[in-house]
C-alpha cells in the first residue's frame, strides 16, 4: 500500500525528537563486530589449544569452523524469514545467548561431539548479528545512504584486533578464561539491544532521506515470498557472483601465506601478507561504501570483481615488496563484500524483503565457500604449484563481473522490476 503523506524529516521525528537510527547504527555496528570479530578472530589463534583441550587432531579440531559457516548459511534462509515475522531486536538478543551459551559451553565442555553443537550455536548468533540483523535493521532506517551506513556497520576492527589480543593473553591467562569472558561479552551486550527500535514508524519518524523519495510518497511493500524472490534473474546474477567472490576471498585466506612461502618467504613474513590483507579492509569497507552511493551497489560490485581479478593475475607476475601492495589491495577490495552485497540487495527488494532474501543468497554462497579452497588446493597438488588455480579464480571473477555488468543494466528500477517479476 502506498503513504501519500508527507513524512517528516530524517533529523526529527513528528515530536520534534532527534533521529534515531543513529542509535541503531552503533549499536549493529558494536554487535557485528562482536559476532564476526570473535568467530573469525579467535578460532586461528585457539587453534592448537582446541586440539589439546578435546585430543583431537588439526584437522578434526578445524570441523568447527565448518560447523560456524555451516549454521550461519544453512540456517540463513530460515532466520532470514523468520525475522521478517518476529522483533530484530528480540531475535538478536536470542543470538547472543545462544552466543553466550556456546562459548562459554566451548570453555566447559570436554566432549568435541558436544563441542560441535556449540560450534553450530555460535554460527546461528553470527547469522543474526553479524549478517542478517544489522541488515535488515539499516535497511529499514535508510533510505538513501544505505552502503555508506553498511560500511561502518562492517568495519572489520575486531576482526583485524581480536587474533593478536588473544595471541597475546594466551599463554598468560589460559583458554578457559578467554573464551568464558567472550560468552560474558555477549550477555553483557544484551542491554544495549535494548536501544534498538525494529521500525522508525513506532517512533513517528521516516527512514533517513525518505523526504527525497519521489515527492514524499513512501511505498510499504508487502514482503516477497522465497519463490517470488528466486524466480528474479537479478538476484541469481548477484547470488552467484557474490558466491564466487566469497569463495575467492575464502581461498585466498586460507592460501595466501603458502603462497608467500612458495616465493621464498619466512613464515612470519608470509603470514604478514594476511595481517595487511585484514588491515587494509578496514579502509576498503569505507571507500567501497562510498563508492557505491555515488555510483550504484552494482556498478561498484562490477568494479572490485574486476580489480580482484587483475589482483590474482597480478600475484603470479611478482614476488617480495610487491606481494605485500597486492594483499593490502586484495584487502580493500574483497573486504567490503558484505556492505556491497546488502546495498545491492536492499536496493532490489526492498526494505520489507531483506532479511529473506539475504538468507536465501547467503545459502547459494555457501558452495562457493566450501569448494574454492580445497579445490585450489586440489589444483595445487596436480599442477605442482599455484600459477594454475589462480589464473582459473581470475577467469572466474572476470566471468563475475559480466553477471555485475548485466544486473546494472537489469535493474535500472530494480524495485519495479523485482515487483512486475513477482506479480508475473
Amino acid at each position: 500500500m502506498d503513504i501519500t503523506s508527507t513524512p517528516p524529516s530524517p533529523r526529527h521525528s513528528r515530536t520534534g525528537s532527534p533521529f534515531s537510527g543513529w542509535k541503531v547504527v552503533l549499536v549493529c555496528c558494536v554487535v557485528q563486530n562482536l559476532a564476526m570479530g570473535f568467530a573469525l578472530g579467535s578460532f586461528g589463534p585457539l587453534l592448537a589449544s582446541t586440539e589439546q583441550h578435546f585430543g583431537v587432531t588439526r584437522s578434526v579440531a578445524t570441523t568447527g569452523m565448518s560447523l560456524v559457516m555451516l549454521a550461519a548459511g544453512g540456517l540463513s534462509p530460515f532466520i532470514g524469514g523468520l525475522l521478517q515475522r518476529v522483533s530484530v531486536r528480540n531475535a538478536m538478543v536470542g543470538g547472543a545467548l545462544l552466543s553466550a551459551v556456546g562459548y562459554w559451553g566451548l570453555a566447559m565442555l570436554s566432549s568435541f561431539s558436544l563441542a560441535l553443537v556449540m560450534f553450530g550455536l555460535i554460527g546461528v548468533g553470527l547469522c543474526v548479528m553479524g549478517i542478517l540483523g544489522p541488515l535488515t535493521l539499516i535497511s529499514r532506517w535508510f533510505a538513501t545512504d544505505r552502503a555508506k551506513v553498511l560500511s561502518v556497520v562492517n568495519l572489520p576492527i575486531a576482526a583485524f584486533v581480536t587474533p593478536f589480543v588473544v595471541a597475546k593473553l594466551l599463554p598468560e591467562y589460559g583458554r578457559l578464561a578467554i573464551l568464558g569472558s567472550i560468552g560474558t561479552i555477549f550477555l553483557l551486550v544484551i542491554p544495549l539491544l535494548a536501544l534498538i527500535v525494529d521500525d522508525p514508524a513506532r517512533l513517528g519518524q521516516a527512514p533517513h532521506g525518505a523526504d527525497r523519495d519521489s515527492g514524499g510518497v513512501i511505498a510499504m511493500d508487502a514482503p516477497f515470498s522465497v519463490r517470488q524472490i528466486l524466480s528474479s534473474a537479478p538476484f541469481w546474477l548477484l547470488s552467484l557472483a557474490m558466491g564466487a567472490w566469497a569463495g575467492a576471498g575464502i581461498a585466498f585466506v586460507v592460501h595466501i601465506v603458502p603462497f608467500g612461502m612458495e616465493r621464498h618467504m619466512a613464515l612470519q613474513s608470509a603470514s604478514g601478507l594476511l595481517s595487511l590483507y585484514a588491515g587494509a579492509g578496514i579502509g576498503g569497507t569505507l571507500l567501497f561504501g562510498w563508492i557505491a552511493d555515488r555510483i550504484g551497489p552494482s556498478a561498484a560490485l562490477a568494479l572490485s570483481c574486476f580489480c580482484q581479478a587483475l589482483l590474482w593475475w597480478g600475484l603470479l607476475q611478482v614476488t617480495g615488496l610487491p606481494l605485500f601492495m597486492m594483499a593490502a589491495l586484495m584487502g580493500i577490495c574483497v573486504t567490503p563484500a558484505t556492505t556491497l552485497h546488502g546495498a545491492a540487495l536492499s536496493q532490489l527488494v526492498g526494505p520489507a524483503s531483506i532479511s529473506r532474501a539475504m538468507g536465501v543468497s547467503y545459502a547459494i554462497k555457501l558452495p562457493f565457500i566450501f569448494t574454492f579452497p580445497p579445490f585450489v588446493g586440489h589444483l595445487f597438488d596436480l599442477s605442482g604449484g599455484y600459477r594454475l588455480p589462480f589464473l582459473l579464480i581470475a577467469s572466474i571473477l572476470t566471468v563475475s563481473c559480466l553477471f555485475f555488468v548485466l544486473m546494472i543494466f537489469a535493474v535500472r528500477q530494480p524495485d519495479k522490476l523485482l515487483r512486475a517479476t513477482a506479480i508475473g
